[in-house]
């Protein structure tokens, strides 16, 4: 009897937990922040420095490969939280306010990746600036390749750019 119980409560709480399908990547990228999959629960702007390297690590099963404090950006002194596979996590006085990433592996909320091809974005207008080819989408920007057949750089928030 005790054992049915026990099945029984596993079945449950099984019904609970979504199952996604195993993509290798463990949450989106959006305009508001990060999206872990198979949850409700955000990682939106504004949250504390630590709770979201911590939260982000245990997402990535990884630490940052190295945490920065960058002094001569445009919107102040940012710290930047540095994952080897290209994320880049911007925080600005101790508060997380933008994401950068700068190899495929990631697919943003919207559908965008690096090395995605030009011909499949969902943007008509592009503009050229001292950084190269820049496109905005539904609140993501990026920047195309210098072949500008491709997207080489996608980021929403806070970053430490110089035009």
């Amino acid at each position: 009897m005790m054992h049915r119980a026990g099945l029984v409560c596993l079945v449950v709480i099984a019904g609970c937990v979504p199952i996604e399908e195993d993509s290798g990547q463990a949450f989106t990228l959006d305009p508001r922040g990060i999206q872990p999959l198979g949850s409700d629960l955000r990682i939106d702007f504004g949250r504390a420095q630590t709770g979201v390297i911590d939260t982000v690590s245990g997402l990535q099963t990884r630490p940052p490969a190295q945490v920065a404090v960058l002094e001569e950006c445009g919107a102040g002194e940012v710290t930047a939280a540095i994952w080897s596979d290209g994320l880049v996590l911007n925080f600005l006085d101790g508060d997380f306010q933008g994401w950068v990433i700068d190899q495929n592996g990631f697919v943003t909320g919207t559908g965008l990746e690096v090395g995605q091809s030009r011909e499949v974005l969902p943007v008509t207008g592009f503009e050229e600036t001292s950084l190269g080819t820049e496109f905005e989408a539904q609140g993501i920007f990026g920047l195309l390749d210098e072949q500008h057949q491709d997207i080489a750089l996608l980021w929403s928030g806070v970053t430490c750019f110089f035009r």
